[in-house]
């Protein structure tokens, strides 16, 4: 073994994981005191990167951005937070995750819009470039410097909260909320300052980041992930487990570029899916997860509206007829964007069955969607270009696969669940990227125009025949999802997300049914998958992407999760907006990002509830017949009284 590589390898590693440790300890400062998986860490760091590089360029100080930037992203982040996430701590955990992501998107094209798409050099200060003699090896001094100042950094965060009132509040806030309450500490304005705390430290990180590595748009969305693993392997809440962990992630990742490549991309994913199955509060964690924050609850319940309704009939008939008007109305690309509605619409369907029906915060089904893709891309090149028989095995390997997944993780719950759902999702996209011989790496796979049956008949490139065959799927699907929820098997899955514990004394084995029911969550996944294979005759790893992963989370909020039919309107209208806005803006997602967050806001439950409210307003108003509203009608008096 060359120790001279290894040497180099290691301060490396040590060098990636003081940055990890930057970032991560603010995400599990924002966990350990409210439960928040905060999916807009990673645009506050690559804020901190741009807005450390314009303080850069204006100044002429490496020193004065290392000291303004994080203290600017940290007052953008107690703004974010006081707007927002303040104004629904008492909700559901799940909403303040997804008001997180909706304000990453903001960030995101924030910063395209102000400083561009491309990426940017940082230069590092004049004292810190070249390289430093270290024994054999000649190291960048920048890079010792990162070192030294991420150690600095984190030895100050670590007296802040073990020898300040400060962090003596927020650990109690963190192992009991409640009890700080009582005290007469107004744990409200803590968790203000703890996002402003983790955006400064988000913000350090960004700008030493800057002169490491490139400054993008995009930065923020590979650290984030590994941020998340690093706070799940060293254990929610528990900034030592991070410390350890980062450091940990860090080496893991610098020696295996050198001396096991073909799994550096694996490493870390299969580190925190062995974490969270074998201890799942993580190396060094100090809290569990409270259980409030561990499953997804309604007040309400809104019932799947049936096939035969009046209303779904007649939006089945109109939909029938839209090619008619191909070449008088509208061209053949808006009958094309209503098949991806349609897509969409599946997917968020399947998502809703766990996260809807099963009560599990789900951050993977992009797995689902890309695995059934790329089998169908792949049935259709090597086996028979036949879009049924490449359907059939999509939806069957995507059932074997998320089985499996159910079999390892169905045990968890909420946070839990959610991360290890994202790590199964990154490893299918880091094998898709790595796999090349097979799916063509990032270059993706390019597929023929299928045919339907593949007998030469009916084939799929007609805009026209694949419009009735993904409606004809779409219906079938959520007429399949409705009867299967008012079963025997769906109401029980039902009453496990209100009360497992319920289910499970009556003598159910709740784990087989919550594995069987993901098992066919994934099977429509894939069928979502197959069609957008056929849709675009091609498939790339993108489509495994978290980020996907995320839209779909969106696209069901938007309509209304827990619904079946409320997240089939919210994937069509995803559809719809993207196209939309992305015509007058390439900041569309911050538009997107934007209307997530009013609706978290102000209709948790998606646009089926802005719908029934405006209903029940029209009937109360026609109920009046628009007079004076009559005097209440008074009780007959009891044994003599007066009324009542």
């Amino acid at each position: 073994m060359n120790l001279t590589l290894l040497a180099l390898q290691l301060l490396n590693g040590i060098a990636l994981g003081v940055l990890y440790l930057l970032i991560a300890s603010g995400l599990s400062v924002i966990f350990g005191m409210t439960d928040i998986i905060n999916f807009g860490h990673g645009a506050l760091y690559m804020l901190g990167a741009y807005v450390g590089l314009s303080v850069f360029n204006f100044a002429g100080s490496f020193w004065v951005a290392l000291i303004v930037a994080p203290l600017i992203v940290g007052v953008v982040g107690g703004l974010l937070e006081r707007t927002t996430l303040h104004r629904i701590y008492d909700r559901d955990p799940l909403y303040h995750i997804i008001l997180t992501f909706g304000l990453a998107l903001m960030i995101a094209d924030a910063v395209e819009l102000i400083w561009g798409k491309g990426p940017q050099q940082f230069s590092a200060p004049e004292i810190l470039s070249g390289a430093m003699e270290l024994g054999p090896i000649f190291y960048p001094r920048y890079k010792l410097f990162l070192i030294v100042a991420g150690a600095a950094v984190a030895l100050g965060i670590w007296l802040l909260f073990e020898k300040t009132d400060f962090g003596l509040i927020v650990r109690g806030g963190a192992q009991s909320p409640d009890t700080v309450r009582i005290m007469g500490v107004n744990v409200s304005n803590y968790f203000t300052l703890v996002f402003v705390l983790a955006s400064i430290l988000a913000g350090v990180a960004g700008v030493l980041a800057g002169p490491f590595l490139n400054v993008s748009p995009t930065m923020g969305d590979s650290i984030l992930i590994v941020a998340f693993i690093t706070v799940v392997v060293g254990g929610l809440g528990s900034f030592r487990g991070s410390v350890v962990a980062a450091l940990l992630i860090g080496l893991l990742q610098s020696l295996g570029t050198v001396f096991l490549p073909q799994l550096t991309g694996f490493t870390i994913y299969i580190l925190m899916i062995g974490v969270l199955l074998l201890r799942p509060q993580g190396l060094l964690g100090e809290y569990e997860v409270r259980s409030e924050s561990t499953k997804v609850t309604f007040s309400e319940i809104i019932d799947p509206v049936p096939v035969t309704d009046r209303r779904v009939l007649g939006l089945i008939a109109v939909l029938a007829v839209v090619p008619l008007g191909i070449g008088t109305f509208y061209s053949s690309f808006f009958v094309g964007l209503l098949s991806l509605m349609f897509i969409w619409a599946i997917l968020a369907l399947s998502l809703d069955m766990v996260m809807g029906y099963m009560g599990l915060l789900s951050f993977g089904h992009a797995a689902f969607f890309g695995i059934g893709a790329y089998v169908t891309g792949l049935t259709v090149l090597n086996v028979y270009n036949s879009f049924l028989l490449a359907a059939a095995v999509s939806i069957v390997l995507s059932a074997i696969v998320a089985y499996i997944i159910g079999v390892m993780s169905i045990r968890l719950s909420g946070v839990f669940f959610a991360m290890i759902t994202l790590a199964f999702a990154q490893m299918f996209y880091q094998l898709a990227l790595t796999w090349d011989v097979v799916t063509g790496g990032s270059d993706g796979l390019s597929i023929p125009s299928m045919e339907l049956f593949g007998l030469g008949l009916v084939n799929l490139g007609n805009t026209v025949i694949f419009y009735y065959v993904s409606l004809l799927v779409a219906v079938g699907v959520y007429a399949g999802a409705v009867r299967f929820l008012d079963s025997p098997f769906g109401r029980i899955v039902t009453a496990i997300r209100e009360s497992e514990r319920r289910v499970s004394f009556l003598g159910y084995d709740t784990n087989t049914f919550k594995r069987r029911a993901f098992a066919i969550s994934g099977a429509i996944g894939g069928l979502a998958g197959a069609l957008l294979a056929a849709y675009q005759t091609f498939v790339s790893p993108s489509t495994l992407f978290w980020v996907v992963s995320g839209d779909v989370v969106i696209a069901m909020m938007f309509g209304g999760m827990g619904t079946l039919f409320g997240p089939m309107i919210g994937g069509a209208a995803f559809v719809a907006l993207s196209e939309i806005l992305s015509s007058y803006t390439d900041q569309w997602r911050f538009v997107l990002g934007l209307l997530l967050v009013l609706t978290i806001m102000a209709a948790p439950r998606g646009l089926v509830t802005v719908y029934q409210s405006l209903i029940e307003r029209l009937r109360d108003r026609a109920g009046s017949g628009g007079g004076p509203t009559a005097a209440p009608e008074q009780t007959p008096a009891r044994d003599g009284g007066e009324p009542e």
